[in-house]
């Protein structure tokens, strides 16, 4: 089965209402049931970050959206650092030009099980190839996101180590933990080889 990427950033959000409208819809499915902090309007799911220009990563199969993550860069207001900062405790988040955050990452539940031995779904390895070519694109180095356990074992036995901003937190019944990941060509290769992508 082909499965390929999409970005999309504000300038060209016009232009992708259709897959946008999806990919919110998605949002609403896979997050209202797990996290607290999330806002619905009728089928769709948004917060405040959504209006601070982000980019959108989409993942694609046979034109059909099966996965999404927003990313932001962090010399504004992120979820990280603004809306998780009171669970954290004293750990500061890094930001500044060379770090990027990803939030609202969402993987269809027909695909959602589909896990390899990592731990880890196909979907889930075409959204971080793609999370890194997107920091190569925008001049960035790293990464910073909150993610739970599981996600993070599984990106450490594939070859994409996470290293943990703070202790793990519990969050509407998911341990949740915040981290750092870097970008490299290696990291790349090896998350494009699991996802059987170019």
């Amino acid at each position: 089965m082909s499965m390929y990427a999409v970005a999309i950033d504000h300038t060209l959000a016009g232009h992708h209402l259709d897959l946008l409208t999806k990919m919110f819809e998605l949002r609403r499915r896979v997050l209202d049931n797990c996290h607290h902090d999330a806002s619905a309007s009728g089928d769709v799911e948004f917060d405040i970050y959504d209006m601070l220009k982000p980019t959108y990563l989409l993942a694609m199969s046979e034109e059909d959206l099966v996965g999404c993550v927003r990313v932001l860069p962090t010399t504004g207001p992120t979820m990280l650092r603004d809306t998780f900062a009171t669970r954290l405790g004293p750990n500061q988040i890094p930001s500044g030009p060379t770090i990027l955050e990803s939030s609202r990452f969402c993987i269809a539940s027909k695909c959602a099980s589909d896990f390899d031995r990592n731990g880890l779904s196909r979907v889930a390895y075409v959204l971080f190839a793609a999370m890194i070519e997107t920091m190569w694109n925008l001049s960035a180095q790293s990464i910073v996101m909150m993610t739970d356990l599981r996600t993070e074992h599984g990106l450490n036995r594939a070859g994409w180590p996470m290293r943990r901003l703070a202790s793990p937190q519990l969050c509407s019944g998911t341990v949740l933990v915040p981290g750092l990941l870097q970008g490299s060509s290696e990291a790349l290769e090896r998350m494009s080889r699991h996802a059987n992508v170019r």
